[in-house]
């Protein structure tokens, strides 16, 4: 009976011990990964906002090079050329806002406060107006074939009047064509959408909602405590009739737990940004844009940081916490063997 015991009390250990491991990274992963203060805080170390015309660029211009079906105007549009285009509409600060608000958009739609992600366009509708909108159009123009002397005759007759083919026109004539173009950047802005809708969709309970099957992931990532904590009372169900018992057997799992822990958290920052980034492109497209997907996917090694630091402390502090118990359990033992010695001398 008594082996028995020892071998159920045994067998909780060591489950203890992976399911408190699993259970430390799982439930920090959860609760870091899906806010978007995390991808936040991670932009802001790796000064992605100043560098985000330059990700967008790069983005822009492998998805219309990809894109059978994309304008051969934009097609034409180099990365430099992307990159002036939105420096020009989206000043920095701008840009930094209109960043926050699609990540607060797509993850309260993922956390389920809301149906729909939508981020405005007004600050981009205000520039296309101004000059900033000017120089888009012109940088656009300027990444375009030289214009023929069909094609200058169809931009005299009215420019985007009807169907014409843009094209780079002369230096010298640019300027007598400002005052048309800043017409029909107008009527451009005027027809502009105000806001754009990046996902859509009721949560449902049919399988077509990709967040149930989050949804479930996630409970499951959250409730992970609780099997330690089970096995830890199975153990001691089984193993502690005494304080000294409970010494022996607490202490070790505990000092396990928190040194692996504490070990992957040190050494496993590149395997999480792996696992956390293929994640997100095999599911992010069901309910991320594909631009901030490739946004998100530069910060991993900035996130995982941020998901593994409560880690690391949360093991340190278990391991010390097992150090200390077996220390105590150390004390007692020599100090309750130490009367039968005496006595084994004295015989």
């Amino acid at each position: 009976m008594d082996i028995f015991r020892k071998i159920i009390a045994g067998s909780c250990a060591a489950l203890f011990v992976i399911s408190g491991v699993i259970a430390l990274l799982a439930f920090n992963i959860e609760s870091k990964v899906f806010t978007s203060a995390t991808y936040k805080q991670a932009f802001e170390n790796l000064n992605l906002y100043e560098r985000m015309p330059e990700i967008l660029a790069n983005a822009l211009y492998a998805s219309n090079a990809e894109d059978g079906n994309a304008d051969p105007y934009l097609k034409a549009l180099s990365i430099e050329d992307w990159k002036a285009t939105i420096a020009s509409l989206l000043p920095p600060e701008e840009l930094r806002t209109i960043t926050n608000n699609t990540l607060d958009a797509v993850f309260d739609y993922l956390n389920g406060k809301t149906d729909s992600a939508v981020i405005s366009l007004l600050p981009i509708k205000q520039h296309l107006k101004g000059d900033s909108g000017m120089e888009a159009l012109k940088q656009i123009l300027h990444a375009q074939p030289d214009c023929t002397a069909e094609q200058l005759l169809q931009l005299g007759l009215g420019l985007f009047g009807g169907d014409i083919t843009l094209c780079n026109p002369p230096e010298e004539l640019m300027g007598l064509m400002t005052p048309l173009i800043e017409s029909q950047l107008q009527v451009m802005a005027t027809a502009f959408p105000d806001e754009v809708t990046l996902i859509s969709g009721e949560r449902t309970s049919t399988p077509e909602d990709p967040r149930l099957r989050l949804d479930r992931f996630r409970t499951l990532m959250k409730i992970t405590p609780v099997f330690p904590l089970l096995f830890l009372f199975v153990l001691t169900i089984f193993a502690i009739r005494s304080l000294i018992d409970w010494f022996k057997w607490w202490g070790y799992p505990f000092l396990i737990t928190g040194g692996v822990t504490s070990l992957i958290a040190l050494l496993g920052a590149p395997v999480l940004a792996l696992i956390i980034q293929a994640v997100l492109q095999t599911q992010g497209p069901n309910f991320i844009p594909p631009i901030l997907i490739s946004t998100m996917s530069e910060t991993m090694s900035a996130v995982t940081s941020q998901i593994l630091k409560p880690v690391l402390i949360e093991g340190f502090v278990l391991a010390v916490l097992g150090l200390g118990i077996n220390i105590v359990a150390i004390y007692l033992v020599r100090k309750d063997s130490m009367p039968r010695r005496e006595a084994a001398k004295s015989n």
